[in-house]
């Protein structure tokens, strides 16, 4: 009966495991809720004045590592756009504010602080791109 329960229980957490491996690196649309720099202990020039690629992650994850450098890479030498870090190792709390369930997860905000889109997970290149595409409106 132990090995049959046993067995069970670790197909259902493979499954769940599953689950969520299928959204890692998801784009998805923001909220448009405005999140100030202060509402995620950050201080008050930490976004930037034209987008800000906001990164939820943990100093224990190898692909918050990853997902920082990608960043870093991407907005070097762009005017205003900014990448900020909140490390949810030292700001748990901040998890639930802003319903971060996996780390890393980023988070595209236009020039008034808005949500614009979100990436939860490890995400490639293209897609933090166009994460960030999502801030800037469309040429005329």
């Amino acid at each position: 009966m132990i090995p049959l329960v046993l067995a069970a229980a670790t197909g259902l957490v493979g499954i769940i495991g599953w689950v969520f491996w299928r959204g890692d690196g998801k784009l998805r649309r923001g909220s448009g809720e405005r999140i100030r720099p202060h509402e995620a202990a950050l201080p008050d020039d930490a976004f930037g004045a034209a987008a800000t690629m906001l990164l939820f992650g943990s100093e224990q994850d190898e692909r918050t590592a990853l997902v920082r450098q990608q960043l870093n890479d991407m907005v070097a030498g762009l005017t205003g756009v900014a990448v900020a870090e909140v490390d949810l190792t030292r700001r748990g709390d901040l998890a639930g504010r802003f319903g971060v369930t996996r780390t890393p997860t980023v988070f595209a905000l236009d020039d008034g602080g808005r949500l614009r889109a979100r990436v939860t997970g490890a995400a490639d290149l293209d897609t933090l791109r166009a994460a960030l595409d999502t801030v800037f409106p469309p040429a005329a």
